[in-house]
């Protein structure tokens, strides 16, 4: 019988590809960081054959496993956030350079992910004091309709359409239901544009 010889083909990779791995997993979570350094205790080998990142993409430090062998490694990084001018009601528009602006940080545990742009029709969903950062648990995209303001409501009977006022009980998209109160009677009513709803 005619043996067969197996080639085995061993890659390794060198200490810059460590680097570029832990870069890229951060990277992934916050695309603006900038990493300026990054310390490992012990120093990487300079060369290495299975890598396994132990780390949480919140926080700038962690560990990773290298050929069975555990490193702690620490980020030196900055992350572009905006941060608040004054105190920004609930429900109030933030606008850059008008009542937020854009600066660099230092990287660190934040308890939300901050934003690293301003959409169209960002507001406050509540009060932000001065100097906080901007994150997704304290800042939305406005609906068409918001909790607590004056709505235009459309009432259809019939060939007859009347229209009143009321105040929302919810915030709601167009198609959406939302409660209402008018006349000191609540009602549910369907949102069919910015400022308005209609009950049939």
């Amino acid at each position: 019988m005619k043996k067969t010889k197996l080639l085995f083909l061993i890659f390794t990779f060198s200490f810059a590809d460590v680097k570029k791995e832990i870069i890229k997993f951060y990277k992934k979570e916050y695309p603006t960081l900038h990493i300026q350094k990054i310390i490992s205790h012990p120093s990487f080998p300079k060369r290495y054959k299975k890598i396994k990142l132990l780390l949480n993409p919140k926080m700038p430090y962690g560990n990773v496993l290298i050929d069975g062998k555990y490193y702690y490694i620490k980020l030196k990084a900055t992350l572009p956030v905006f941060k608040t001018l004054k105190i920004i009601k609930q429900n109030s528009p933030i606008l850059e350079n008008v009542n937020v602006k854009k600066e660099e940080v230092q990287f660190r545990y934040f308890y939300s992910k901050p934003i690293n742009k301003i959409p169209k029709n960002l507001i406050a969903s509540k009060v932000i004091s001065k100097n906080s950062i901007l994150t997704i648990s304290n800042t939305k995209i406005a609906p068409a309709i918001l909790k607590g303001e004056k709505v235009r409501v459309k009432i259809s009977s019939k060939n007859v359409v009347i229209f009143s006022n009321a105040k929302a009980l919810k915030d709601g998209e167009i198609g959406e239901k939302i409660k209402i109160e008018m006349n000191r009677k609540i009602f549910d009513a369907k949102v069919i544009n910015k400022g308005v709803v209609e009950i049939e």
